[in-house]
């Protein structure tokens, strides 16, 4: 077996799922699959100890979908990265969301996939988080004794994406006079997972950067914000200049951590790209 054995529970309602959550011992949750079914395979290969129950979250509808609620878009937790891909209210700084979709592996990933698992399967290199925190999302959870919890994206990573609770939707707010940025490098040309990926978002006000986040993941720690960066851009005014004189203004613990030679030239070749992309529009 490539597995080892465990109970593996369905249920179709929020409600049975937090029950069970709250009531079997030594137990996983499952989104798409296409990370806790590998790692319990790596699991069993190392012979450690593998869950004794999956509770899957597939059939259950609340967690599905993606609308807006006014000026906000609500994500569930269970729409797979090709349902986001395809969305019809990605417009404005909402976009950034469908350039990070389009950018997630292949295909036949895409379509399991769901944002709830990138964002919540603690890995560090995964895609979802540097976008949510460059877009300031807020990350909804229910608890097993039905309290909901919101907790801002920055905020969540800061504490190793850990939680208690369930995650049921991510919201996001549309504001067309954001501008936003993505770049992402992947590890290798016969392995499509990130290497880096950042994300950077600004307000421009009468020519001058303002309200900017730099967001990074170098994929060895969670996303973290380059606050050096961000002090500097919003400093600047929009100009040809700032994508190379911005790469003297970088927090190099962030870049440095665990990093080859050519993990750090990528990060400054994203950096300078975002840049130009963000400049490049309004010059």
């Amino acid at each position: 077996m490539l597995l080892k054995q465990f109970n593996f529970h369905a249920p179709k309602t929020l409600e049975s799922a937090l029950e069970l959550y709250g009531s079997l011992p030594d137990v996983r949750l499952q989104a798409g699959g296409t990370f806790l079914l590998n790692s319990l395979k790596m699991l069993k290969r190392r012979g450690a100890k593998t869950p004794q129950n999956v509770i899957s979250l597939a059939h259950i509808d609340a967690l599905k979908g993606i609308r807006m609620k006014g000026d906000q878009l609500v994500v569930g937790a269970m729409t797979n990265i090709d349902e986001i891909y395809d969305s019809p209210f990605l417009t404005g700084n909402l976009n950034l969301l469908k350039v990070v979709a389009h950018n997630i592996s292949s295909q036949l990933i895409r379509n399991m996939a769901t944002i709830g698992g990138n964002l919540t399967c603690r890995y560090t290199w995964t895609e979802m988080p540097a976008v949510m925190v460059a877009l300031e999302a807020q990350m909804h959870f229910k608890g097993t004794k039905g309290e909901d919890e919101v907790i801002g994206a920055e905020d969540f990573f800061k504490n190793a994406a850990k939680t208690d609770k369930i995650f049921t939707h991510v919201t996001i707010l549309r504001d067309n006079g954001i501008s936003a940025a993505y770049f992402r490098a992947k590890k290798s040309p016969y392995v499509d997972i990130p290497l880096l990926s950042l994300g950077i978002k600004t307000r421009f006000v009468q020519g001058k950067f303002t309200e900017t986040i730099v967001a990074v993941n170098n994929c060895v720690a969670f996303v973290q914000r380059d606050r050096i960066l961000e002090e500097f851009l919003n400093k600047s005014r929009i100009d040809q200049s700032v994508p190379e004189a911005a790469l003297e203004h970088l927090d190099a613990t962030i870049y440095d951590a665990r990093s080859t030679d050519y993990k750090k030239h990528m990060f400054r070749i994203g950096i300078r790209q975002a840049l130009r992309d963000l400049t490049g529009k309004h010059a």
